[in-house]
């Protein structure tokens, strides 16, 4: 049985892939008591919405432009430590579960959970309870486990500066901001870009996004 709150439960999404963002949205405004006061895709932005709103909950991604989801949990936690804060994110490793026990973070959701399970660790939060949901096997929480989208780089032959350039794009940034970033020429990283698509077999960028995404690359 779901629990009834006497006002609705406040819930700030933030999350730099927009597709995934507005999909937790969704699922979070048909959960009986909840409802998402914004969506923001960086670190940055969310400190400023913290100003004018005072959500209850935060599903945070890990892995965000300009303030990550590490460094923006330090901040909230040091200035506002009644906000509850879910990493939701790709990503676990040993660095990050020393983290969470370190900072006090409420939760940790791996991105592949159902609605179900969403909707069951907000409950569970708001309740209390911590909650972390990881589709990890335990042996990659240690600190020699293989990065995540080793596997995916080695298969599609990525190099470095390949894989850097599809965490920038994910990311966001432009041609132009990536050359200035890696101190590439324009033309030298649109010859990335056509490689990439080429090795990936990909008809654009938003689907090279997606296979980083779903092989736990950015």
């Amino acid at each position: 049985m779901q629990p009834t709150f006497l006002k609705p439960v406040k819930v700030i999404v933030a999350d730099d892939h927009k597709l995934f963002a507005d999909g937790v949205e969704q699922i979070i405004n048909s959960t009986p008591g909840f409802e998402v006061l914004a969506s923001v895709d960086n670190g940055k932005l969310l400190m400023q919405v913290l100003n004018r709103l005072s959500p209850d909950i935060i599903l945070l991604d890990i892995n965000m432009p300009f303030l990550d989801g590490l460094e923006t949990a330090a901040l909230i936690k040091k200035n506002k430590p009644g906000i509850k804060i879910i990493f939701i994110s790709m990503h676990y490793d040993a660095s990050i579960k020393t983290f969470i026990q370190k900072n006090g973070i409420n939760g940790f959701v791996h991105k592949n959970i159902s609605a179900k399970e969403l909707k069951d660790a907000l409950y569970k939060v708001v309740a209390g309870e911590n909650v972390f949901i990881s589709n990890y096997p335990a042996q990659q929480t240690e600190i020699n486990a293989p990065q995540p989208g080793t596997e995916f780089i080695s298969q599609h032959k990525l190099t470095k500066t390949e894989v850097a350039i599809i965490k920038l794009i994910a990311g966001g940034d432009s041609t132009k901001a990536i050359a200035d970033k890696r101190s590439l020429s324009y033309l030298t990283v649109e010859s990335h870009r056509k490689n990439i698509l080429r090795k990936l077999k990909a008809k654009n960028m938003a689907e090279v996004i997606a296979f980083a995404v779903k092989y736990g690359l950015v």
